[in-house]
Parts: C-alpha cells; sequence; structure tokens
C-alpha cells in the first residue's frame, strides 16, 4: 500500500530548513570578513570593550581600573561626580556581550597565542554585533513566512541584512543591532500576547515577557525608549478588550524590570538613578550637543532632514533606497483590515517615530555608515518589504526597479560592511566613490576567515554572493515568464551601474587625502597581521608599553584637515 505523504508536515518542515539555510548563508556572508584598524581607536567600540574586561577582571563597570588603565577609551567617556571613576557614555548592555566575549577569548588563549585587543574585539563583535543580527533574521523569516510565504519572507530579510546600514552595524560593537533584536522580538510577543481570546494568565505572562524584551533594548541603547510610544499605542488601544488590562499592566511590569536594572547601574556609577552618561561626558564639544533641548533632542530641523535622509554621505535613501517599498508597504498594511494591520500600525509608528527623532538632532552620529539613530528601527520595516513584494512580484517593471535599488544596497552596503563600516564623513561627499570603491579597487581586504581556510579571498565572495543571493531570492518570489525574467536582470545591471555612477559626483577637496590615511593604518598589510595590543593584566603592549590602539598599529597618524575643534568620534 502507497503512503501518501503528509504535505502540510513536509512544507512545514521544508519551511524550517529554509528559515536555517537562510541564516546559516547570513552568517557566513556577514560573519567571513573581520574589518579592523586598530589605529582607528574607535571610540564607539573602546569604552564598551573596556568596560568587559574591567567586569571580568575586577568586578567594576568603571574603565580606569587597573586592567584597562593602559588603553586609551578616546572621548566617548563620562565621569562621575560620585566616585570621580570614568565609565561609558552609553548604557552598559553592549558591555556584557563584550565581557562574554572577553571571557571567551581569555578562555582561549596561551602562552603560544597570547590575548590581543585584535582577538577580543573579534569575539566582542560576534557576540554584540553578529549574534544579535542572525537573531533578528531567524525571528523574521519565521514571522515573515507564516504571513506571506518562504520566499518573499526571505526576501525581505535578505534585504533587511544586507541591504541596509544593519549590514556594517552586524560587523561593529556599537549595539544598534544588540537593542534592535531585543526591540524587535518585543515586538512581536507584545502584538501576540493580546491579539485573540485567550487565557488571562497566558496573556499576561507573553505581555510581561515582551514588555521585558523591548524594555532590554533600552539598557543597550537610550534611544531605543521612544519605540515605547508606538507600543503603548497597541496596548491601550487593546485595553477595552477581554483581559486587555492585564496585558497593558503586566507588559509595563515586564519592561520596568530591565528599566530598573538600567537605574539601579546609573545609580551605583553616576549617584542618581536618573543621571545617565550623557550628562557627565568629559568631551566639551559632546557635552555642547547635548547640552541643547532635552539630551540633544530638540524640534525638526531641515539640516537634520537633509543630513539623516537626503545626503550623499549619511542619507538613508543613498543606502537603503529600498525603505520607500517598505514604507509603502507598511502604510497599505497600516490601512486595510486583516490579521496584520495592528502589528504594521506599531512597525510603522516606530519608523515614524524614529524619522521624527532623528530629524531633531542637535548631532550627525559621528563615525557612521548611514544614519545610524535609525538601525534600531529598521527591522520594522521587514513586513513592509514583505508586503510589497508580494504585490511586485506578478509586475515586471515594479520588480525590475526593486532589483535595482536592491541591487544597488546590497553592492554598497556589502562593500561599507566588510571594507570600513565606521566612515568619518568629516572629508567626505559620497563615501562609496571617495572611498569604498577605491579601496575595492586598489585591492584591500581586510582580515578573512575564508582565505585562512582554504587560502583565497574571501571579499568578492562574500559581496559577490549577497548580489547572487538577492537575485536568487527575488527571482524565486517572481511570477511570470520572459518579461518578468528580463525585468529582474535589467534591474540587476541597472543597480550595479547606480553604484558605478556614483563616481560623477564630485569628491571632496580633502578626500584624497581622507583616503590615504586609511590605506595608510590598513591592515592586514602585505607584510601580515598589524601589530595589536596584549590585555594579559600587568602585560606591555607590543607597540612598547602604552597600548593605545593609536601607536599599537602600523601607521597609526590621523590625517590631516579636519575642521579644528571637532572630533568626529564625538558621537
Amino acid at each position: 500500500m502507497v503512503r501518501v505523504p503528509d504535505i502540510r508536515r513536509l512544507s512545514d518542515g521544508l519551511r524550517r530548513r529554509g528559515s536555517l539555510l537562510l541564516v546559516l548563508w547570513l552568517g557566513f556572508v556577514l560573519g567571513a570578513l573581520f574589518p579592523y584598524f586598530e589605529a582607528t581607536r574607535n571610540a564607539n567600540e573602546r569604552p564598551r570593550l573596556m568596560q568587559g574586561i574591567a567586569l571580568v577582571e575586577e568586578g567594576s563597570w568603571a574603565i580606569d581600573g587597573p586592567s584597562v588603565r593602559r588603553l586609551d577609551p578616546g572621548p566617548d567617556v563620562s565621569r562621575s561626580q560620585a566616585d570621580g571613576h570614568l565609565y561609558p557614555n552609553k548604557p552598559p548592555g553592549t558591555s556584557l556581550a563584550a565581557a562574554a566575549g572577553y571571557r571567551v577569548a581569555r578562555a582561549l588563549a596561551d602562552a603560544d597565542d597570547p590575548l590581543s585587543l585584535r582577538t577580543y574585539t573579534w569575539w566582542a563583535r560576534l557576540l554584540g554585533g553578529l549574534l544579535p543580527t542572525l537573531v533578528l533574521a531567524w525571528l523574521m523569516i519565521r514571522r515573515l513566512a507564516a504571513g506571506f510565504g518562504p520566499a518573499v519572507g526571505a526576501a525581505a530579510v535578505v534585504l533587511y541584512a544586507l541591504g541596509t546600514p544593519a549590514a556594517a552595524y552586524a560587523h561593529l560593537l556599537y549595539g544598534h543591532q544588540f537593542a534592535a533584536v531585543f526591540l524587535y522580538a518585543g515586538i512581536l510577543v507584545l502584538v501576540d500576547a493580546g491579539a485573540e481570546p485567550v487565557d488571562p494568565r497566558r496573556a499576561g505572562l507573553g505581555a510581561a515577557l515582551g514588555g521585558m524584551l523591548a524594555g532590554a533594548a533600552v539598557g543597550v541603547e537610550y534611544g531605543a525608549v521612544f519605540a515605547a510610544v508606538p507600543i503603548a499605542g497597541l496596548l491601550l488601544a487593546r485595553v477595552r478588550r477581554p483581559g486587555g488590562l492585564v496585558v497593558l499592566l503586566c507588559g509595563l511590569a515586564g519592561a520596568l524590570v530591565p528599566i530598573g536594572l538600567l537605574a539601579a547601574y546609573q545609580d551605583a556609577a553616576f549617584g542618581s538613578p536618573w543621571s545617565t552618561g550623557y550628562h557627565h561626558v568629559t568631551n566639551a564639544g559632546f557635552a555642547a550637543k547635548h547640552g541643547q533641548g532635552l539630551l540633544g533632542l530638540g524640534l525638526p530641523r531641515l539640516e537634520a532632514v537633509h543630513a539623516h535622509l537626503l545626503s550623499a554621505d549619511g542619507g538613508l535613501l543613498w543606502w537603503a533606497p529600498t525603505v520607500v517599498a517598505a514604507l509603502y508597504g507598511l502604510g497599505q498594511l497600516s490601512l486595510e483590515s486583516g490579521p496584520l494591520r495592528a502589528e504594521a500600525r506599531v512597525h510603522l509608528g516606530v519608523v515614524a517615530i524614529y524619522l521624527l527623532v532623528v530629524c531633531s538632532l542637535s548631532f550627525e552620529g559621528g563615525w557612521r555608515v548611514g544614519p545610524r539613530y535609525l538601525v534600531v528601527a529598521l527591522p520594522s520595516l521587514a513586513m513592509g518589504w514583505a508586503h510589497a513584494i508580494s504585490q511586485l512580484r506578478v509586475r515586471p517593471v515594479g520588480m525590475a526597479v526593486l532589483a535595482a535599488l536592491g541591487t544597488y544596497a546590497v553592492v554598497v552596503n556589502g562593500l561599507a560592511a566588510n571594507l570600513w563600516p565606521h566612515l568619518d564623513l568629516t572629508n567626505i561627499h559620497q563615501p562609496v566613490a571617495e572611498v569604498l570603491l577605491p579601496l575595492w579597487d586598489h585591492d584591500r581586504e581586510p582580515y578573512d576567515l575564508v582565505r585562512m581556510a582554504i587560502g583565497r579571498s574571501g571579499l568578492r565572495l562574500v559581496v559577490g554572493g549577497s548580489v547572487v543571493g538577492l537575485w536568487a531570492m527575488l527571482a524565486a518570489c517572481a511570477e511570470g515568464g520572459y518579461r518578468m525574467a528580463a525585468g529582474i536582470i535589467g534591474g540587476a545591471l541597472t543597480g550595479l551601474l547606480l553604484v558605478q555612477a556614483t563616481r560623477e559626483m564630485e569628491p571632496h577637496p580633502l578626500g584624497e587625502r581622507n583616503l590615504a590615511y586609511i590605506e595608510r593604518i590598513w591592515e592586514p598589510t602585505a607584510a601580515g597581521p598589524g601589530r595589536s595590543a596584549l590585555l594579559a593584566v600587568g602585560s606591555r603592549t607590543e607597540a612598547g608599553g602604552d597600548s593605545t590602539a593609536g601607536e599599537s598599529s602600523r601607521g597609526g597618524s590621523r590625517p590631516r584637515g579636519r575642521r579644528r575643534g571637532r572630533d568626529p568620534r564625538d558621537e
């Protein structure tokens, strides 16, 4: 007797394996390369790395103790008026990931391979940048595959993970991806907690978990607190439903747990639960900017709109032009009746409030790829991409435009993420043309796990594989014959031409000098890896004692020509 297979079971199994394969592929293209340049002394990472060491070696949050005293923290630090010690000016959440990375790196070190700052940074970035991005991708594909189908969901995830600045921040210990995974997961749990009439106890537990996850994002990045507005709107809109008040109160109670822990940290470090690191920054320029309005937040300004959305150097539309399709998709879902409307409204609200916030800031974000204060909200665009793709999949012209913009976005973000993911835009008009393409043309390569494994460069494999992967995902979504195929191919070629077209923009007068500095401090060199500070307590660095990154790598001078009185690392 022939046994008829269970089609639904087979489909579910394929979807589960497909989700895993997608995450593994993203893990390769996002994790194979390690762009690291110790001479830059990245001021967003260094204090958190130092706090991770201090937590493990001394059990202290301060970053001026004996275990890290030889490292230069840079300008992004705060001096406590309560105990006189130095602390990072950011929340401590990312430092916990750094501490976990330090424990692993220290455990694997030995006399023949002593622990270096470079090795420690790799582990910290892995746990604080790459892993959160992969968890985000897994949450997204599971969510979107159920609502839009596996192919459409996978394409939306790729547009997010590889076609936005999220790709760059997956390579760094900036905290944006770490905060994003907590916020996105919290939103999903809270949306589900009161979506249907369920046991109030079960709904309350779900809401408490969702609130705790969303609140944890604030412990990583203070800016995540603005997401409370659309989340509160969701819970208040459901308060009249059976069990709605329980969901609201439990969600609030859950959020107060990580917020309370953050307040306890601030009380211990700065003498008051209401006193943040931003209130005690040591850099005068940074203090002046955060002294405007509410910690630097005022009314929307046209200059900020241009800087964060429209400018060729750091504007969102230049780094992730497909967000237009995502916003269109979210807008449609928010207006249509259906099971996805409430979730779409929350995601649209998150994106909208962060657009408003970044356009109201008195500062731009220092070293960055794209508008980095928007990165925590980018996962909320995934549902919009999925809805847009589900409509465009039968329209050759629409798919051609999406393929063009998506190809451009994946290429430029892939180059930035794997070559130079922390652009100082002071002396740059168009970073793709003035920094990234020249580095590609000059065969500059970062530290490379592929080369370590097989002796061949992984840069072209990673960037090329990312682009081909996007094309494959879009093709898998598309429905149509030769016209659709021609549209996707034509769009893909147009996207590659758009990347080259950035060379037509007039460069900054000091752009060549900026590029020369980058190439001067580049590592690894043809001679091998750059020197890195040793981190064993009581040891001296290879550079001869002072282990500031600027002196512990080769060629560590800073470029000339920057505007006086401004350190681009201030933000």
